[in-house]
C-alpha cells in the first residue's frame, strides 16, 4: 500500500489557502443559511438630507447595519451576533401592525422626503412594502418603522451620534414642507 506522508510545505500551502479564501471581514459573510428568515428597513430618498442606511436582522441572530452615504456617523458595514430575541420582537411588530401591507395612493405628496421599506422574508416567501414620509397618509407608519428598527437594533449611534437626531430628523418633515 502506498502512502504520502504530508510536508511541511504541504501543510503550509494548505494553511495558507484556508487563511487566503476567509472573508476579508465580518459583511463578507455570508448573512444567513438559504432559507434564512430575515426582516428588513431601508431608508432611502433623502437627497443627500438624512442619513439613508439598511438594517437587516436574521432569525439565527445576526444583524447587518449597511450605510448609505455620508450622513451616518459609521461608515463601513457592520455585524453584531446574538440577536435573535430583536429578531422575533421586530418581525411580531411587523406582522401585528399591518406594516407588511403596501399603503395605498399617497395623499399629500411632498417630493424629496425619505421612504422606509420595509421587508420580511422567510419561507421561501418575501412581503415588501414601501412608506413615504412625504405622504401625509403614510408619515405616521414610515415614521414608526424607522423608530423600531432603530431602538430595537440599537443601532442610532451607527446613524448618529445624537440619540435623538434620527427621531427629531422625521418628526420634522411636517414643518419642512
Amino acid at each position: 500500500m502506498f502512502r504520502l506522508k504530508p510536508t511541511a510545505a504541504a501543510l503550509a500551502g494548505l494553511i495558507f489557502v484556508s487563511v487566503s479564501a476567509a472573508p476579508a471581514d465580518e459583511s463578507d459573510k455570508p448573512a444567513s443559511p438559504p432559507g434564512g428568515a430575515y426582516v428588513s428597513l431601508q431608508v432611502d430618498g433623502c437627497a443627500d438630507q438624512c442619513a439613508e442606511f439598511e438594517i437587516k436582522i436574521f432569525d439565527n441572530g445576526r444583524l447587518l447595519f449597511r450605510p448609505d452615504n455620508a450622513k451616518n456617523s459609521t461608515r463601513a458595514p457592520l455585524s453584531k451576533n446574538g440577536v435573535a430575541s430583536i429578531y422575533t420582537r421586530v418581525a411580531k411588530y411587523l406582522q401585528d401592525s399591518g406594516s407588511l401591507n403596501q399603503p395605498g395612493e399617497c395623499t399629500g405628496s411632498a417630493d424629496g422626503k425619505p421612504v422606509a421599506i420595509v421587508t420580511s422574508s422567510g419561507g421561501g416567501q418575501e412581503q415588501k412594502a414601501t412608506w413615504a414620509a412625504g405622504c401625509a397618509n403614510q408619515l405616521e407608519k414610515a415614521r414608526s418603522l424607522v423608530k423600531v428598527f432603530v431602538n430595537q437594533s440599537g443601532m442610532w449611534r451607527n446613524i448618529n451620534h445624537d440619540s435623538r437626531y434620527w427621531e427629531k430628523y422625521w418628526e420634522t418633515w411636517e414643518e419642512k414642507k
